[in-house]
């Protein structure tokens, strides 16, 4: 990792891999490993990073502390997790794992379905409880499937990648499942639900752009309804009947959120977070951060 970056950035699984010093991945698409077979460069601690992946994980064994976007976990023997590209992450291990992990690219799933990730997998989500206890009963149920999605990636099967990409749809369609018996998860059942939908995966999906510095400006009502070809007051009124919140008061929350973990979780000054969130004036990014929270946000950096 780099020191003198507050917050690392990857581009890739290669370039994720490489710099948690384990495999070489056989591509930027899909890997899985054991992680009692990690090699002993393998990072016992990182600093805070965010990976263009998707990355789900499972310990049989050992203990490590997590923060996962806003939230901090301890992961020990039958949690099982989920983590997204938007997701600002850190781990320590605190005892030796054991278990699973696999890590694949949004492109990964282009190749064989239209599905939004995030809609259909709702632990994918920014802001979702991402992990999962799992009992002995659901253990002996999933290390079948992880067993065998580590097969087909070893094999030279010529069709591997589609293998692959259904075996880890059962893997994820297991963790949809046990999700809704431990979280609540709202169903989707009508176009207005879509809409609403399809305006939360497009503000995630700035928000990343904010992340990994590609996008000029932030965005504004009109510009979600633009890319959605409905009207600002129908894209209004369908979230607010949708999520009891509007539009606006969603995206000014999302930009709460990720300016809170910068503050607390990284060097960067209240001046750099403002920049970095593509605020023009740091004085008025203060003042939007204050109404919004009742602390300035100095005051809030500075809070234990």
């Amino acid at each position: 990792m780099d020191a003198t970056n507050p917050i690392s950035y990857f581009q890739d699984i290669s370039t994720f891999l490489k710099a948690l010093k384990t495999f070489v991945p056989q591509s930027n698409l899909f890997h899985i490993h054991r992680h009692e077979d990690a090699p002993e460069t393998h990072s016992e601690e990182t600093q805070l990073f965010r990976t263009n992946t998707f990355s789900v994980s499972l310990l049989t064994d050992g203990e490590a502390v997590y923060k996962i976007g806003m939230r901090e976990y301890s992961m020990k023997p039958g949690s099982f997790y989920f983590m997204s590209p938007q997701q600002l992450r850190y781990y320590k291990k605190i005892r030796p794992w054991k278990g699973y992990v696999f890590v694949f690219s949004e492109e990964f799933i282009r190749m064989f379905s239209g599905i939004s990730v995030y809609a259909e997998y709702p632990f994918f989500k920014l802001d979702a409880n991402v992990q999962l206890r799992l009992n002995n009963e659901q253990l002996a149920e999933l290390l079948p499937l992880l067993e065998k999605l580590q097969a087909y990636y070893n094999s030279s099967e010529s069709d591997k990648l589609k293998y692959l990409f259904h075996c880890m749809s059962l893997v994820l369609l297991k963790a949809r499942k046990w999700y809704a018996e431990q979280h609540t998860i709202v169903p989707e059942t009508d176009k207005p639900v879509m809409l609403s939908k399809a305006f939360d995966d497009l503000l995630e999906k700035h928000f990343f752009d904010i992340a990994s510095q590609r996008a000029e400006s932030l965005l504004a009502v009109a510009d979600f309804a633009a890319v959605l070809h409905v009207s600002s007051n129908y894209l209004s009124d369908t979230v607010k009947r949708e999520t009891g919140k509007t539009p606006t008061q969603i995206i000014k929350e999302r930009t709460i959120l990720e300016a809170k973990s910068l503050l607390r979780n990284t060097r960067l000054t209240v001046s750099e977070v403002a920049y970095f969130l593509l605020f023009d004036d740091p004085s008025y990014f203060a003042k939007y951060f204050k109404a919004a929270t009742g602390v300035s946000p100095s005051d809030f950096k500075d809070q234990k």
